[in-house]
């Protein structure tokens, strides 16, 4: 019934915004033949009769960016998030309002779940530009959404990441709350179905399902969807080249007198990246 915080929002480039209305972070000056620790966290589990999973932390050598915080089941608050990130929604279907994930320094709170009457709404999970909406009924505000993604130039052309996960609804007229775009996903309408998947390397939060698979006719996973795994973006000079460990999965390109480099996946929480003039 709930959204998915979205993960932690870092940035120090071009004096964009961090995730949770927090200014551009410092200037890095590396070092080369250093060792610098990369890791993608992958997204949050959208569990079946159960709450949501928090997400796992992505890094570059000391700044961290955790995975948002799972939303709440059918009718639960949303767990408590101990991360720097966004929080998730509260789950729906309650005899009283649900409570939402507080957020960390990098995200903002999910939205809290309406209770049976007004009809059956999770709220939606935080985004690193803005909090989750309260689920009920279908007016513009009170549907459950996700809290908004932020924009991001450091590829070379604007993308939005990290947006929170729309709630799920059952009942009562309720319009299908999306997710806060940057690729989160959208919650599910009426009966009992499964979540939206988040976009991968995105870090944005999963969309809630309208119910839980115990009372979907003929069975089958009717959970929240999952989340977007994290990703790692560096970009460095043209004159330097940088080596990565075995683990890692990249993209790069040039944009300017500049490289990209786009990290997507790492085999484990040991990868690291090593630059060189």
């Amino acid at each position: 019934f709930w959204g998915g915080g979205a993960g932690a929002y870092r940035t120090n480039w071009n004096n964009e915004n961090q995730g949770g209305g927090q200014s551009s972070g410092a200037a890095i000056t590396g070092a080369t033949g250093t060792a610098y620790s990369v890791v993608v966290g992958a997204g949050g589990g959208g569990n079946d009769n159960a709450n949501g999973s928090a997400g796992s932390q992505s890094k570059f050598d000391n700044i961290t960016a955790d995975g948002g915080g799972g939303g709440g089941t059918y009718v639960s608050n949303a767990p408590t998030n101990s991360g720097n990130g966004s929080g998730g929604g509260g789950g729906g279907h309650n005899s009283s309002t649900t409570s939402a994930g507080g957020s960390g320094t990098y995200g903002y709170n999910g939205g809290t779940g309406s209770p049976s009457d007004p009809p059956q709404t999770g709220g939606g999970g935080g985004g690193a530009g803005g909090a989750g909406l309260a689920g009920g009924h279908g007016t513009a505000g009170l549907r459950g959404d996700g809290g908004s993604a932020l924009a991001s130039t450091i590829t070379g052309s604007s993308v939005l990441r990290a947006g929170g996960g729309g709630g799920g609804a059952y009942s009562g007229g309720n319009n299908a709350p999306v997710g806060g775009g940057g690729g989160a996903g959208n919650g599910v309408y009426g009966g009992y179905y499964a979540g939206n998947d988040a976009t991968a390397n995105t870090g944005s939060g999963g969309g809630g399902s309208s119910g839980p698979s115990q009372y979907h006719i003929g069975g089958g996973n009717a959970g929240g969807g999952d989340g977007g795994s994290g990703v790692v973006i560096l970009r460095y000079p043209s004159g330097y080249t940088a080596t990565y460990t075995s683990g890692v999965t990249k993209s790069s390109s040039v944009v300017g007198d500049e490289k990209v480099d786009i990290i997507t996946a790492t085999s484990n929480s040991s990868q690291t990246v090593t630059f060189s003039e």
